[in-house]
């Protein structure tokens, strides 16, 4: 049996390499290197799968390009960390996409070639499960229908989370060669990417369904035990995230299938899915910056939360004046917020001027914007400790989603309830109705204080499907230029003035 040892070298590898090579390098046989499909045995196959959720995972929490998505104004930062700095810097910037020879710190290059590293040997995993005679049977017990699933699963991450930041992609599936790929022919825009990894999730649901084996063989998640359950309610709720979070503009999230997020949501995730904070599942940016995530950001001090959403908790104490006043060097602590989570989630800072950031409000992009004398201390403790569960999707996002469904197509017998899931037995605050006015203002409350800080991407999808992005704020990032050059397709950018927002 051959080492798991050279799948993960050459996942590592396959970061430093253009798509087209990546995709040919699954192909093309080494003589001084055993065939990938060599390795694709029964007892090995559990921990592909597992390499494949971890690619899709530490590229969804990585610090890069999350710390961009301060210019959702629902954190701040003190430094423009892998080029941020024309994602968020005033006046915005255009995207910076050219040739670099250190694309690590090319804010929308990391998650493109993050998710990609993976697309190839899940196809691969995919191609194999075509073969009628190609079974997963460990320890007796026929695994073939579970794995297929979590190989459908891990393409819709992948493909999902590109189709959410990318304006379009190159859509490679199981379907092409992967030596004569046409990669004009095949760039699809983010809506057709993002069809294709929904389908994804409904076939991987499909045969979940069927599955007669309940408890999955072993985890691919830390710290998540998959049942035949629990994967089809993750499946379920990542569909929603999907469809809700994909549109770019007011009138794309009106025109969301809003009756499918309902069907999805009504069988999503009944609890918080939690992933433990171990060695090797703490976010990656491309190959360079190991273990750096967003949430570590909060810790390290580059990112603290942003005084538009004190102010949102806090709307009537002065200290939670929004904007902050230009020449104004301290507000101090907020002594009158009815919202109990800015005591649970956040921490005052008293030293706040000896925050790096503090000072930098005249530099050039930056401004009394990013001031706040609050730090995010959800997950402080099990970041700090390095060990312990942090949050991905909660299931209070499931349920704001379910909430909004409700609304969105005039169902709403029950949105309030969902909604004070959260607003009431954590935050403390009086129950919302059905009845009432604002209950869709209320909802997105709930998402901005309870999972937006959670998954730092979330509260730019939120800004920018409600139209709330300042403009020149680019709505997605376009395909690398080493891509496009090395196709023969026109480079192009997003973001700067008015107008160059997608």
């Amino acid at each position: 049996m051959k080492s798991i040892k050279y799948i993960i070298s050459l996942t590592a590898i396959l970061f430093l390499v253009s798509c087209s090579d990546m995709f040919e390098s699954l192909d093309v046989r080494n003589e001084n290197q055993p065939n990938i499909a060599d390795l694709y045995t029964p007892n090995e196959f559990y921990a592909l799968l597992k390499n494949g959720y971890n690619t899709w995972y530490n590229g969804a929490i990585a610090a890069s390009p999350s710390i961009g998505f301060t210019n959702a104004e629902l954190f701040s930062a003190g430094t423009p960390g892998w080029g941020s700095n024309t994602m968020w810097f005033r006046p915005r910037q255009p995207l910076f996409n050219d040739q670099h020879p250190d694309p690590v710190i090319v804010i929308n290059f990391g998650a493109w070639y993050n998710f990609y590293s993976g697309v190839g040997t899940v196809i691969k995993l995919s191609k194999i499960l075509e073969d009628p005679e190609y079974k997963v049977i460990l320890e007796g017990v026929d695994y073939t229908k579970r794995a297929k699933a979590h190989v459908y699963i891990i393409q819709a991450l992948l493909y999902g989370n590109i189709a959410l930041l990318y304006d379009k992609a190159y859509l490679f599936t199981e379907e092409h060669d992967a030596v004569n790929f046409d990669f004009v022919g095949n760039t699809k825009s983010y809506k057709e990417v993002m069809d294709y990894a929904v389908k994804r999730l409904d076939d991987a649901i499909a045969l979940i369904e069927s599955d007669n084996v309940d408890l999955d063989y072993q985890e691919v998640i830390p710290g998540v035990s998959f049942t035949k359950a629990r994967l089809a309610q993750f499946a379920n709720s990542m569909a929603a995230r999907f469809l809700v979070n994909n549109a770019r503009t007011p009138a794309e999230n009106m025109a969301t299938d809003w009756n499918k997020v309902k069907a999805y949501t009504e069988k999503g995730l009944q609890a918080d899915f939690n992933v433990s904070y171990v060695d090797g599942w703490r976010g990656k940016v491309m190959t360079r910056d190991v273990g750096a995530n967003y949430l570590g950001l909060y810790n390290w001090g580059w990112i603290r939360a942003h005084q538009w959403l004190i102010n949102k908790m806090a709307p009537d104490d002065p200290a939670a004046t929004y904007p902050w006043p230009e020449g104004v060097e301290r507000l101090y602590q907020v002594t009158n917020c009815p919202d109990a989570r800015l005591d649970k989630y956040f921490r005052w800072d008293e030293n706040s001027p000896q925050w790096f950031g503090w000072s930098r409000v005249t530099r050039e992009g930056y401004g009394y914007f990013i001031r706040c004398e609050y730090r995010y201390w959800r997950y402080y403790d099990v970041i700090n400790a390095g060990a312990g569960l942090v949050g991905h999707y909660l299931k209070a996002e499931n349920d704001l989603y379910l909430a909004e469904a409700k609304i969105r197509t005039n169902q709403i017998a029950g949105a309030a309830a969902l909604i004070n899931n959260t607003r009431v037995d954590v935050g403390n605050l009086p129950p919302a109705a059905d009845s009432d006015p604002d209950l869709l203002q209320k909802m997105f409350y709930e998402r901005y204080v309870e999972c937006d800080l959670v998954w730092a991407h979330l509260g730019f999808f939120d800004k920018r499907r409600q139209g709330m992005l300042m403009p020149g704020t680019a709505y997605h990032f376009p395909i690398p230029a080493p891509e496009l050059q090395m196709h023969g397709q026109p480079v192009y950018t997003f973001g700067g003035a008015p107008g160059t927002e997608m």
